[in-house]
């Protein structure tokens, strides 16, 4: 079988239902997104994932977990660099009460756009390498997965990744947008 790579967003947690930004704030699944993650894997089923890794964060790790379940496959360990995008001091906040002046004055104190993409991409590829002719699916989240997504498709995608959605990734796209950034893996 040829190897194969998706991204999965975790299931729902409360602050995605209050609109509130997670980033790296470990924030466990509420009931909804556990039957997210277990809808996500009965999708799934007739696809032939074989392993599901995720992001250390728990919510990434129990939507793996669920969705393994479901498949009856195996889960790796935590894949560090799948992490959710760090918002500094926005993590907590409603992201519809912040004012444009104030996301400026402390933009610096995110996780740039670029360092995630390069850190997903990266990862990624490395995953690939490692498990050459699997189906692999990672659970990552929201913004991780919008940048990566953006970037290889070549253009700005407004609407966002829904909690469960899945992103399949065109692993030769991955190769060479890879390579365009000098991006080496860690292999």
């Amino acid at each position: 079988m040829d190897t194969a790579l998706a991204l999965v967003r975790h299931g729902q947690t409360d602050w995605n239902l209050a609109g509130r930004m997670q980033g790296r704030t470990d924030i466990a699944l509420n009931a909804t997104g556990r039957e997210q993650a277990r809808e996500a894997g009965r999708q799934l089923l007739d696809d032939g994932w074989e392993l599901v890794l995720a992001s250390p964060l728990s919510r990434a790790q129990e939507t793996a977990e669920l969705i393994a379940a479901e498949l009856d496959i195996e889960t790796g360990a935590p894949v560090a660099d799948a992490i959710e995008r760090s918002f500094g001091p926005f993590e907590g906040r409603v992201r519809a009460e912040l004012t444009e002046e104030e996301v400026a004055a402390h933009a610096a104190e995110s996780e740039s756009r670029e360092a995630v993409l390069h850190r997903m991409l990266r990862t990624l590829s490395d995953i690939v390498e490692v498990n050459p002719g699997r189906r692999i699916l990672v659970v990552s989240h929201g913004a991780a997965m919008r940048i990566t997504r953006d970037a290889l498709a070549g253009r700005r995608i407004e609407r966002g990744i829904y909690n469960g959605e899945l992103l399949k990734i065109e692993l030769s796209r991955l190769a060479q947008l890879t390579q365009e950034l000098g991006l080496a893996t860690a292999r």
